[in-house]
C-alpha cells in the first residue's frame, strides 16, 4: 500500500512529465482535497497509507490534470479575498490582479463615502461585487453579466458566503442595456483579449468560457462599448473602474476622455503592469 509521500512524489512526477507548472503544489492541493485536509497537514502524516478509493479518486483528477483541466475546477473551488467561492467552467477563473483591483476599491471609499450602490458589469463568478458587499455592509449590489449560467454560478456563491438576498440582484443582459438606475461605483472586468489570439492562449483556457475572452475586434471592441454607455448609469460623483490588458489603458484613458471623464487614473498590478483605469467625470 502506497503511503501519501510516495504519492505525493508519483504524481508530482506525473504532472512535471506533462508540463504542468508547479507540479507539487498542484499535488498536495490535490491530495488534500481528496482526503478532507489542510495542505499544511499533509507534512505531518507522509507515511499514512493511502486507501484504494482514495487513489482511485486522485488518479481521476491526476488525468484531468495533465489533460491541463484548470486546478480550480478540478477542486470546485477558488479563494478570492480570503473567501472560498465555486469554481468551475460556468466563468472565467478570477485572477490574482482581480484581487488587487477589489482592494484597491477598498481603499478608494472611507466608511463615511461607501457606495450605496454597486454595478458589477461582467460578473463571471461574482467575485468583484460580492467581495465588496461582503465589506460594505449597506451597499446594495448590481450585478451584471450576458451568460445565465455565469449568474447562477454567482448567486450560488453569494448564497453560500450567506448573503442578504436583499443585499444583490441579478441582471441577464449584454453590458448596460436593460441596466437602470444610477450607481456610484460601476466596476467591470470584461473580456479584452482579441480574438485571433485566444486560440494560442495556455491551454487551461480552453476550459473556460470563450465569450468570457474575446473582447472582440482589437481586444478593445467590447469594452469600448461598454465605456460609451456608462455615462448615462453613473451618479454625479460616481466612480469607474476598470481591468484591462497590458498594453490597453492609454487606449481606454483616450476613450474615456472623449466621453467626458476628465479624472482619469491609471494604476500597475504588483507586476509593474499598468492595468486597472478610476475615472470620475
Amino acid at each position: 500500500m502506497k503511503s501519501l509521500l510516495e504519492t505525493l512524489q508519483s504524481g508530482s512526477g506525473y504532472l512535471e512529465d506533462r508540463g504542468i507548472d508547479e507540479a507539487r503544489l498542484n499535488m498536495e492541493l490535490i491530495i488534500a482535497n481528496v482526503l478532507g485536509c489542510e495542505r499544511i497537514e499533509l507534512y505531518l502524516a507522509y507515511d499514512r497509507p493511502m486507501q484504494e478509493e482514495e487513489l482511485e479518486q486522485l488518479r481521476s483528477f491526476l488525468k484531468r490534470r495533465g489533460q491541463r483541466e484548470p486546478l480550480q475546477h478540478i477542486l470546485g473551488r477558488v479563494e478570492f479575498m480570503g473567501h472560498d467561492f465555486i469554481s468551475d467552467s460556468r466563468a472565467l477563473i478570477p485572477r490574482p490582479e482581480t484581487e488587487e483591483l477589489v482592494g484597491i476599491l477598498l481603499n478608494q471609499f472611507s466608511s463615511s463615502t461607501e457606495p450605496s450602490r454597486i454595478l458589477d458589469v461582467g460578473c463571471g463568478s461574482g467575485v468583484i461585487g460580492i467581495s465588496l458587499a461582503i465589506r460594505w455592509k449597506d451597499s446594495h449590489v448590481t450585478m451584471v453579466d450576458c451568460s445565465e449560467d455565469a449568474l447562477s454560478l454567482s448567486e450560488e456563491n453569494a448564497i453560500n458566503l450567506k448573503l442578504n438576498g436583499s443585499r444583490i440582484s441579478y441582471t441577464c443582459t449584454d453590458l448596460l442595456n436593460d441596466v437602470e438606475g444610477s450607481f456610484d461605483l460601476i466596476v467591470a472586468n470584461l473580456p479584452y483579449v482579441d480574438p485571433d489570439e485566444i486560440n494560442g492562449l495556455e491551454s487551461e483556457l480552453s476550459f473556460e468560457p470563450r465569450n468570457a475572452l474575446d473582447g472582440g475586434e482589437g481586444g478593445t471592441a467590447l469594452i469600448s462599448r461598454f465605456i460609451s454607455q456608462v455615462p448615462d448609469s453613473l451618479s454625479g460623483q460616481g466612480l469607474l473602474a476598470l481591468e484591462v490588458g497590458e498594453g490597453q489603458t492609454d487606449f481606454f484613458g483616450r476613450a474615456m476622455s472623449i466621453m467626458g471623464f476628465d479624472q482619469i487614473k491609471m494604476m500597475k498590478d504588483l507586476s509593474g503592469i499598468e492595468r486597472f483605469i478610476l475615472a470620475m467625470r
